[in-house]
């Protein structure tokens, strides 16, 4: 069985009677979905307590 995702890209004309939108309003609604989750990642990674901060530990010896 494929999925509704592969279904929907294989067959875009189809969509709007798989999912009820357009192809493209589909394909608009995923970017959205993309850049929040992004958007999302980057607010957790800046609440994060870390132990060392970034950039810092020790320095590496050239010689």
């Amino acid at each position: 069985m494929t999925s509704p995702l592969g279904r929907i890209e294989l067959y875009p004309q189809k969509s709007k009677r798989l999912i009820g939108i357009k192809y493209k309003d589909f394909m608009t609604l995923v970017a959205l979905a993309e850049k929040r989750d992004l958007e999302k990642q980057a607010e957790i990674e800046k609440r994060k307590i870390r132990l060392i901060a970034s950039g810092g530990g020790r320095k590496a010896e050239m010689t």
